[in-house]
């Protein structure tokens, strides 16, 4: 079975980072915008839309910060979601071999993707499979994976029938619910994943033999 889990929020607290640059830039400095903009934070903060809590003057402006003016320091030198994240997961891809598990980035461009890896390396990652992708791929990449772990709002709704998803709560998610929550990766429900073994074998025992068998 093909698992997949989001970076962001599930692994790292990308967010925390960011706030925390984000205010030592535009906030706490002597910063002063060429046109008088505005620089603030709206709350409640949601990690599904970044510019509606930090306020930017445009899109790019935010993409320059995040890709080229902080990559490392948001991307590299975030802190992890909890204490024992890595050891979790590790303990987790280690005793569940018959599992595949890839860790996905979303929407990192740049000098963020190397970044990325360093926080993964740092945090002493032992799996094999690390995976960049975008929003628009989402839908796309349902189809080599049965089940999501992430903190996102977008992957969950666009689980398609006979995948699932598992959602990761943090402090930036709270806006939505789902029928099955963790905040831990050892909360995961073996029985979970059980069933969407079973489910798979099912599915798999009632495709349609080649066509070779089904003259012989």
């Amino acid at each position: 079975m093909e698992i997949y889990l989001s970076i962001d929020g599930v692994l790292r607290n990308t967010i925390q980072k960011f706030d925390y640059h984000y205010r030592d830039a535009y906030l706490d400095s002597e910063f002063e915008s060429e046109n008088n903009f505005e620089y603030k934070i709206i709350e409640p903060i949601h990690n599904d839309n970044l510019l509606s809590s930090y306020q930017f003057q445009s899109s790019e402006e935010l993409e320059y910060f995040l890709y080229v003016e902080y990559p490392i320091e948001i991307f590299g030198h975030a802190g992890i979601s909890y204490q024992t994240t890595f050891t979790d997961l590790n303990k987790i891809i280690y005793e569940n071999p018959e599992h595949n598990f890839t860790v996905v980035g979303l929407n990192e461009l740049g000098k963020s993707k190397p970044a990325t890896l360093f926080f993964l390396s740092k945090n002493g990652f032992l799996g094999n499979n690390i995976k960049f992708i975008k929003s628009k791929d989402i839908s796309e990449e349902w189809n080599a994976c049965d089940v999501w772990i992430t903190d996102s709002k977008e992957i969950i709704d666009l689980c398609p029938d006979g995948k699932e998803t598992i959602k990761f709560n943090t402090t930036y998610n709270q806006h939505f619910t789902h029928k099955k929550e963790i905040s831990k990766l050892t909360e995961i429900k073996e029985t979970w994943l059980k069933f969407l073994e079973n489910s798979t074998t099912s599915i798999s025992k009632q495709l349609p033999q080649d066509v070779g068998q089904e003259t012989q």
